[in-house]
């Protein structure tokens, strides 16, 4: 199994691994007893996804994976990334024959550039207004945690809504502001592709770039993996040699 291991001030040490066909199972196995087998929202969560052999990655399934994990590991988010890229291993784990997304998206503006998106995007920037929100292609909304929920709307070519909850975190980033074309991570810069309008998912690519201008929440393929961070981690190797 691919792993890294990253210092922290206090042991154990910090751990992130690719997730493997047991947890894509048990997404799977929990996704389908959520939404219903067969239901749009339970399709478009697994779409692309290989759970026999742990393989895939794309916004809605990375959310429902990280809630079938125990409470001291999440499905990674860009702060993770950001330590990963400081760590003097990161090309042993990030050594691009995987991207991956982080359970994170852009909000730039109200102006669907997606189609499919156009349901989940007037109801987020709905929900992000009456939280009091501002935000616009200069100064967009990176947005964490939010909740999967059902919609019966047979519009709604997801099946879904993304929900605000008690776990959200909303924060403005000007690091995804339209123009920009770099992304500092860690100690590494990466390119950075975005767009000026609508909504997006944000995913670090195989070919070692930041995607965050990708409009389609559900869209994975056989090069994607879910990576995972064991906040429990493991005592370095010095203590357990003295233990």
């Amino acid at each position: 199994m691919k792993e890294i291991l990253i210092p922290k001030v206090k042991v154990p040490m910090d751990r992130y691994f690719i997730a493997g066909s047991e947890i894509y199972q048990e997404t799977k196995a929990k996704t389908r007893e959520k939404f219903g087998e067969n239901s749009l929202a339970c399709k478009k969560i697994m779409n692309g996804i290989d759970c026999e052999n742990g393989r895939g990655s794309n916004f809605l399934f990375n959310n429902e994976a990280n809630l079938s994990l125990p409470e001291s590991q999440k499905v990674i988010l860009l702060e993770d990334t950001e330590r990963i890229y400081s760590s003097v291993d990161t090309n042993n784990f990030f050594d691009n024959s995987f991207y991956t997304d982080v359970r994170e998206i852009i909000l730039r503006t109200g102006i669907p550039t997606y189609d499919a998106n156009k349901y989940i995007l007037e109801n987020l920037v709905k929900q992000v207004q009456e939280e009091k929100y501002e935000f616009s292609s200069e100064n967009p909304l990176r947005i964490s945690g939010l909740e999967l929920v059902k919609d019966n709307n047979s519009k709604n070519k997801y099946g879904l809504l993304l929900k605000i909850g008690q776990d959200t975190k909303i924060i403005n980033d000007k690091r995804f502001a339209h123009q920009n074309n770099t992304i500092q991570l860690g100690n590494q810069t990466k390119t950075l592709y975005t767009k000026e309008n609508g909504l997006s998912r944000v995913y670090l690519n195989r070919n070692d770039y930041l995607n965050s201008r990708f409009g389609s929440l559900a869209d994975s393929s056989d090069n994607g993996r879910v990576v995972v961070l064991d906040a429990v981690g493991v005592a370095p190797k010095i203590l357990e040699d003295y233990l």
